[in-house]
């Protein structure tokens, strides 16, 4: 049975993936009709507890009823889960009594943290952790579109993928999303050195912050530019090139779609984001840590964030490559080679690497 959940969990993400194209990493969704859900239980029948050699923990059956995904013809659904909890918040704290109003970012970000899709369905990370928020403190939950702090406390009661811009204005409510330009290649995750990619092949989409930040190191990569993320791991996973280069989430979400692909290591320290609430409003600030600290403890953060970005690890300091040359260091190189070469007639010029993209290139994330 378990190899039943599996394929049927596959479907649906491949279903997904056949509708998703990642520019950049602003990703445009066209026609979503098939969220990624967790395999419905209810239908299936368990084996009799009484045979003997049958352990329901090999099952690997989630320990909750928790509808993952939640949209809003579900809420009967969700009425059921929530029939056994209590939200003990008065409610003045809440833009809307009953309910947690999530703003999320659908303006700026795409897969994996949040996609609209057609009649207003929305699904992603930052939507399967804001419902788990919510079932948690004992509220339903509705979404609605932000773009900055100032929605928060009008609009909705907290925001997802936020960062504290004004420590004196914003309480990051637990953090579980961290931004990096990071490498992906063909094997399991691991830390690259400076040294295993200098005179390697990398993938990067043409005109990225990605292409650019590696611009600006003293790498020496072969560079091959994509018109998408899909085209650059599509590459990878057939051995066209030895690297990918994005940023962290995408990649992570378009390597496991592939198998065999594996997480590389980050160009730069990552930068975290998380659940944005008013620091005034401290009692839904407070209820909002705790129902996080509960769902990181009790595995449901961990089965959503594996849902979407597979075994990419989180990410830390410790995940950045050391010893990454500089481009000065790079630029030092080349006039220096150029240099012996002028006087002694001899060589031929270096090869650059492939990209002229600078930071009037840069797209937005």
């Amino acid at each position: 049975m378990e190899g039943r959940l599996a394929g049927k969990l596959k479907a649906g993400v491949m279903a997904l993936a056949m509708t998703v194209s990642l520019t950049g990493c602003t990703i445009p969704f066209i026609n979503v009709e098939v969220p990624i859900d967790l395999p419905d239980l209810s239908g299936i029948k368990l084996p009799d507890i009484n045979l003997p050699n049958i352990n329901l923990e090999d099952l690997n059956i989630p320990k909750f009823t928790l509808p993952i995904g939640v949209r809003t013809s579900v809420d009967e659904a969700r009425d059921t889960v929530l029939a056994g909890k209590v939200s003990s918040l008065d409610q003045s704290a809440l833009v809307s009594p009953g309910y947690l109003t999530v703003g999320l970012k659908t303006a700026s970000l795409g897969a994996p943290m949040c996609v609209e899709g057609d009649a207003g369905k929305v699904f992603g990370l930052d939507v399967d952790i804001a419902a788990a928020l919510a079932s948690e403190m004992g509220l339903k939950v509705r979404y609605v579109p932000a773009t900055d702090a100032s929605s928060l406390g009008t609009q909705c009661d907290i925001i997802m993928s936020g960062q504290t811009d004004n420590p004196n204005h914003i309480t990051i409510s637990g953090t579980y999303v961290e931004s990096a330009t990071s490498f992906f290649y063909r094997g399991s995750n691991v830390v690259a050195t400076a040294t295993e990619l200098g005179g390697k092949s990398v993938g990067v989409q043409g005109g990225s912050v990605s292409e650019a930040v590696l611009n600006n190191t003293g790498l020496k990569m072969s560079q091959k530019s994509y018109a998408s993320l899909n085209e650059a791991f599509d590459a990878l996973a057939n051995g066209e090139v030895d690297y990918v280069l994005c940023e962290a989430y995408p990649g992570a979400y378009l390597a496991s779609l592939h198998k065999g692909i594996g997480f590389a290591g980050s160009l730069e320290v990552p930068v975290t984001s998380g659940v944005a609430v008013l620091t005034k409003n401290a009692a839904l600030a407070t209820q909002v840590q705790t129902a996080f600290d509960t769902i990181s403890q009790n595995g449901i953060l961990q089965l959503v964030r594996s849902r979407w970005v597979g075994e990419m690890p989180t990410l830390t300091t410790d995940s950045v490559i050391q010893n990454v040359p500089t481009a000065e260091t790079r630029t030092t190189s080349t006039q220096e080679s150029s240099d012996t070469q002028a006087t002694d007639g001899t060589g031929s010029e270096e090869e650059g690497d492939g990209s002229d993209a600078g930071s009037n290139a840069i797209t937005n994330i």
